[in-house]
């Protein structure tokens, strides 16, 4: 292990009401191993508070990965009484969404023929600082790893619930890119199986069936005895796969030492996915 971590949280974060929510617990050692996989504290949802009462304790062995945008867009951040527009505003995020980004969205549009594992994109993103933010737009544009629909996921309801978990879990020692990362089951998916994996272990006729697949080319991830939910009532349930899947991808950094992001990107926020 290249980061001196022993166990990962993962945590498919749903509404605030806890139904759609899951956690699951790996341990490092003779590879990742699967301890605990769970859609409710003992016979409670996992609401804010039962996520606190699970995560919120100081641990110098543990990493918690969430797959829901841990940052704000640009805008949301700012505190400049006037704003410049976007077009004279010197935020770095900014001005790399209106050079970079524009030119990755330009490229992908102008290609007529794909021969890479590229998701098709019908359309152009009119990128913009209150919608978008640049780990979105790379893992779309520039990697290919999601789908357009996830630009833009940095607002709404679920965005607004991992913000608070974020500075709750603060209090407890947790620091974003340090021992608290956002991450992506699909992305990573994308990453290790191919893009057609990242789509289908949702929305396949079969979706079992793929999962199973994804999970036997992990070849270094198992599921203790012990665990509080077998291997194939995982591969049933949606959110225990992609909670398992987003601690999986904290082992995965922590394991080969995956690059912290550049500064100005680590505020406006990074998606950690397999390189």
């Amino acid at each position: 292990m290249k980061r001196p971590f022993k166990k990962f949280i993962g945590v498919d974060l749903g509404g605030g009401r806890g139904k759609t929510t899951a956690v699951a617990q790996i341990r490092a050692g003779d590879g990742a191993e699967v301890v605990e996989v769970a859609t409710r504290s003992d016979r409670r949802p996992w609401t804010d508070d039962t996520l606190i009462e699970r995560l919120g304790h100081p641990d110098p062995d543990t990493v918690i990965a969430l797959d829901a945008p841990l940052t704000q867009v640009a805008c949301a951040r700012c505190d400049r009484p006037v704003c410049p527009g976007m077009e004279a505003c010197v935020e770095p995020a900014v001005v790399w969404l209106r050079t970079r980004g524009r030119m990755l969205v330009a490229n992908v549009a102008a290609e007529t023929v794909d021969a890479g594992p590229r998701v098709q994109l019908t359309a152009q993103a009119r990128l913009a600082p209150y919608a978008h933010r640049a780990t979105d737009v790379v893992m779309t544009y520039e990697r290919g790893l999601l789908p357009l629909s996830a630009l833009g996921t940095a607002h709404g309801a679920i965005a607004a619930r991992a913000g608070q978990l974020r500075r709750r879990l603060q209090g407890a020692g947790y620091r974003l890119h340090e021992n608290l990362l956002e991450v992506s089951p699909a992305a990573t998916v994308g990453a290790l199986c191919g893009v057609r994996a990242a789509r289908g272990y949702k929305r396949d006729a079969d979706p079992w069936r793929t999962r199973a697949t994804i999970l036997e080319k992990l070849h270094d991830l198992s599921f203790a005895p012990q665990s509080r939910m077998a291997r194939e009532d995982v591969l049933r349930n949606d959110h225990c796969f992609d909670a398992v899947l987003a601690a999986y991808t904290a082992y995965l950094w922590a394991r080969d030492g995956w690059p912290s992001p550049e500064d100005w990107i680590a505020e406006d926020g990074w998606i950690h996915s397999p390189p």
